[in-house]
């Protein structure tokens, strides 16, 4: 699990990486071992760390932020795409639509929106999280292998950053590897790389581990592509090596 922690620490740029100003809010169950090795990380950071009984996949993170004001959260990719329908919801109104498609064109080239005169006068729809509004800098969202859980499209990703004024890193997880198998690096702002219904990519694996694809009946690597069943070893992989049980490429 050292390595894991490591491993998260050192995937952030260091500009993000958190540190003893930081407030850190689990809002996923510890059981999850990439919610606990960012929370053991926070620690590490000396970061303000709370725990609260408002946590676990598909929490209102609205509720579970209310008293208090994270710079920083963990979340399952239920409570994202909670977080995400409920909020798209409430952008009805054309001004509101303009609102957001300007920040999103700011996403697509490769900026975080800022606070202008215009979003000023007219703000995109935000998601209500902590009490105090736009205090939030950075978001993990978990997607756990083997559950069938909704799946983030990068358009969804885009969003969320609007909504939540936030960079959002989306990281794929398994029971058997501590921390994360890959995640998307905090400027990774892309859009439009995955079909409607499907998962975005996960961006790059950590350093303590490898990803494998192994052939199948089915699948076989050649030199124009390649495919196969996920297989991932390393010092944070309980055993050393884990089949993930699905393919990808």
């Amino acid at each position: 699990m050292a390595a894991a922690i490591g491993s998260l620490i050192t995937s952030l740029p260091l500009a993000h990486r958190l540190n003893a100003s930081d407030t850190f809010l689990p809002a996923d169950a510890l059981t999850n071992s990439y919610c606990l090795c960012w929370t053991l990380a926070a620690l590490f950071s000396h970061a303000t760390v709370i725990i609260n009984s408002v946590a676990g996949p598909g929490v209102d993170l609205t509720l579970a932020s209310r008293s208090i004001a994270p710079t920083v959260t963990v979340i399952s990719a239920e409570t994202a795409a909670k977080l995400h329908n409920t909020t798209a919801t409430s952008v009805t109104s054309g001004p509101k639509k303009l609102a957001h498609y300007l920040e999103t064109r700011m996403l697509t080239a490769g900026r975080l929106p800022t606070d202008t005169l215009l979003s000023k006068l007219n703000a995109p729809a935000r998601a209500a999280i902590g009490s105090t509004p736009g205090k939030l800098r950075l978001v993990f969202v978990s997607e756990r292998a083997g559950h069938d859980t909704p799946p983030l499209t990068s358009q969804d990703l885009s969003d969320l950053r609007v909504y939540t004024k936030s960079r959002v890193v989306y990281a794929l997880t398994a029971a058997k590897v501590a921390g994360a198998i890959a995640q998307t690096n905090v400027y990774d702002y892309r859009t439009g790389n995955t079909p409607p219904n499907k998962h975005s990519h996960f961006g790059v694996p950590l350093s303590c581990l490898e990803i494998k694809l192994k052939d199948t009946p089915e699948l076989k690597t050649t030199d124009e592509q390649s495919v196969g069943e996920l297989l991932v070893t390393g010092s944070s992989v309980a055993g050393g090596e884990v089949h993930l049980g699905f393919n990808g490429k």
